[in-house]
């Protein structure tokens, strides 16, 4: 059993790399989308989400309690490590741009294919107040991309 950081990543093993709500705490996004890439096929995709950088990058308003009703961005281009607190324990997550991710993919040698933020979709929320938080902020960030053909 080995986690993304020390995991052994085969050369063009795989069709597809999904990586769910992850890689915001990871520091060194450079050397796990190399890995990534190395373990695609070519014309392999990569998806993934994070946390939306608007939401990683400033907490300063909410004090870990009950539901968030305010938000700050703040220091957004100021990326790095960030400690905030989550059920109720302390988490260090990497802030990066939106950017940040986009030339991090090219880097490795990916081509950005979708972005999509969590917007919300009214038929897929039975109470008003919550779709009418939920259109304030997003929450998530979603990224497809595919390796070169080469």
């Amino acid at each position: 059993l080995c986690d993304i950081l020390t995991w052994a990543y085969p050369e063009n093993q795989f069709d597809r790399v999904t990586s769910r709500l992850a890689l915001h705490y990871l520091e060194d996004l450079n050397s796990i989308f190399a890995n990534i890439s190395r373990a695609l096929r070519p014309g392999g995709r990569f998806v993934f989400s994070i946390e939306h950088p608007v939401i990683t990058s400033c907490d300063k308003v909410w004090g870990g309690e009950g539901l968030r009703q305010a938000w700050l961005v703040d220091n957004y281009f100021v990326t790095g490590t960030r400690v905030t607190s989550w059920l109720g324990a302390e988490v260090i997550k990497y802030h990066r741009t939106i950017e940040d991710y986009f030339t991090a993919l090219q880097i490795a040698g990916f081509a950005v294919e979708a972005v999509r933020e969590s917007r919300p979709d009214r038929q897929h929320f039975a109470d008003e107040a919550l779709f009418a938080r939920r259109q304030r902020i997003p929450l998530f960030l979603f990224m497809a991309a595919q390796k070169a053909q080469r």
